[in-house]
């Protein structure tokens, strides 16, 4: 099936619970060529555009961490890498240049801590390890959004911090927004 064909609809999908959405994304055979993201940050936050827990595609919302998938063709589906993001108001498969473009700001923008880091997680890899126990999605007085109907992932363990680490001792690769560009693009500069 070609890469822009990808519904939304045709996955699961809980608001708020983005890591989750993808673990079960991983879950299909068409998806196995590929690389979770986790989009963190050295602070508590980054600024993202397009995204729709923003109230206009053009105001940036501040994630703690965010994440979505990098799908690469197979030698059948000559496209370009697309990111996979059920959050983004872009196309629900979009490529990593358009999104990677309309999604972040400039460096030069940011201070140090809101600059995007990225950690790449081979899909399998992540579908074997990954384990939350929905903790972060809890404050004591209930629930900061609302959780998914299907189980938890990995029960009983919760590695979440381990793919949030904004430090090369996390899982996966971490690699800054030129190197995923020069890597997986034909860009490699600072977005315009």
């Amino acid at each position: 099936m070609p890469l822009s064909r990808f519904k939304q609809e045709d996955f699961c999908y809980q608001a708020a619970f983005c890591e989750e959405n993808i673990w079960h994304l991983c879950q299909r055979p068409s998806m196995l060529n590929s690389y979770v993201v986790f989009i963190i940050s050295k602070g508590e936050a980054f600024p993202m555009l397009n995204q729709q827990a923003s109230e206009h595609p053009s105001i940036p919302i501040f994630w703690d961490y965010h994440v979505v998938l990098l799908l690469m063709p197979d030698e059948k589906q000559p496209e370009q890498n697309q990111i996979i993001d059920f959050d983004t108001y872009l196309d629900f498969c979009t490529d990593i240049e358009t999104y990677f473009r309309e999604s972040f700001l400039a460096e030069s923008l940011l201070i140090d801590e809101e600059v995007p880091l990225f950690r790449l997680v081979p899909s399998k890899e992540y579908v074997a390890l990954f384990a939350s126990d929905r903790r972060h999605m809890q404050s004591p007085t209930g629930w900061i959004a609302p959780p998914p109907s299907w189980p938890l992932i990995g029960q009983p363990e919760n590695n979440l911090s381990d793919f949030i680490e904004a430090s090369e001792n996390g899982l996966g690769e971490l690699l800054s927004y030129d190197e995923m560009l020069a890597r997986f693009s034909s860009l490699g500069s600072d977005p315009q």
